[in-house]
């Protein structure tokens, strides 16, 4: 009898596990889908056209639609792709999932205390799938995107890490909570290190002006020109789900609310910004994004790293 009890908790818990799951993956689906109608409209707004406006209500389906047609598009596989092409879609998506770990949630932190030395791992990591899927497409625009994937990654990490040393100096800790005790005490901090967080963002979600490795006007599609179907709905969803998480990282650095409506505001107007600014500047030459992180952002951040140490000092 104990045994059948038993099996019966496993099970139980294993079919709230799925549950869970299931939920938030349809979850981060309906935000990436919401995010793209949303980019949508504000193309259209900038460029004085109306957007999507036709399926369903203010265009409102137009996202479901366009994510059902592409997945029913035909995969084509050339003969002479391997292991790493089919690969790098799934692991972009788990890649993707496992950034939302240690994200702050209402009501606690589901965190460790060393999130942020995760968060930076992960980040590191995700240039892999740049690197393996457009080399292991065998297509010369796909490995000359991998290549630029790996220049630009060494230039805008490095940055990235020393400013994210800034506020290690200061805190104290290596935990994302750590924001919350230090909200608008560091507001001057902050609003100096404002613009560089906001190039580093977009260099690490590969937007414009730093979508170098995809670059439609000299390499088609870049690293991803040669999936379709399903290993571009992952690549697209990994893409996306990306923009959301630097969104809610950028409120718990800048803002640091715990309140719902204070959560959902100030994520939106972070990924507002990464939006706007798609619309309004043209892309930057790859040279230009090595000279800008190089002689700029680093000399800068690594300064603020020095006043930092000597005001705590």
């Amino acid at each position: 009898m104990s045994g059948l009890l038993v099996w019966v908790l496993v099970c139980l818990v294993v079919v709230l596990f799925n549950m869970l799951a299931l939920g938030y993956f349809l979850f981060l689906v309906l935000m990436v889908a919401f995010l793209v109608l949303l980019e949508r409209k504000f193309l259209g707004l900038t460029q004085i056209r109306m957007g999507p406006n036709l399926v369903g209500v203010w265009g409102t389906v137009q996202t479901v639609a366009d994510g059902l047609k592409l997945l029913m598009k035909r995969f084509f596989v050339s003969g002479k792709v391997n292991f790493f092409f089919f690969f790098c879609p799934i692991l972009g998506f788990f890649m993707g999932l496992l950034h939302w770990v240690v994200l702050p949630f209402w009501g606690g932190f589901l965190g460790v205390d060393f999130s942020i030395l995760y968060t930076f791992a992960v980040s590191g990591l995700l240039v892999y799938i740049v690197i393996w899927a457009g080399w292991g497409s065998d297509s010369l625009y796909g490995f000359i995107g991998g290549v630029r994937g790996v220049s630009q990654m060494i230039s805008y990490e490095v940055v990235f890490m020393f400013f994210l040393l800034c506020f290690l100096f200061v805190l104290g800790g290596y935990g994302w909570e750590m924001f919350y005790y230090f909200g608008w005490e560091m507001i001057f901090f902050k609003g100096v290190l404002f613009g560089y967080w906001g190039v580093i963002v977009l260099a690490e979600l590969n937007r414009v002006p730093f979508d170098l490795v995809e670059g439609e006007s000299e390499l088609v599609s870049g690293f991803n020109v040669e999936y379709a179907g399903f290993g571009f709905t992952l690549l697209f969803l990994f893409e996306y789900m990306n923009i959301w998480f630097m969104g809610f990282l950028s409120m718990l650095v800048f803002i640091g609310s715990v309140s719902l409506w204070g959560v959902l505001g100030s994520v939106f107007v972070f990924v507002g910004l990464v939006l706007y600014v798609r619309c309004v500047l043209p892309r930057f030459k790859f040279t230009q994004l090595i000279d800008l992180m190089w002689k700029m952002m680093l000399p800068g951040v690594f300064f603020m790293l020095v006043w930092g140490s000597i005001y705590l000092g």
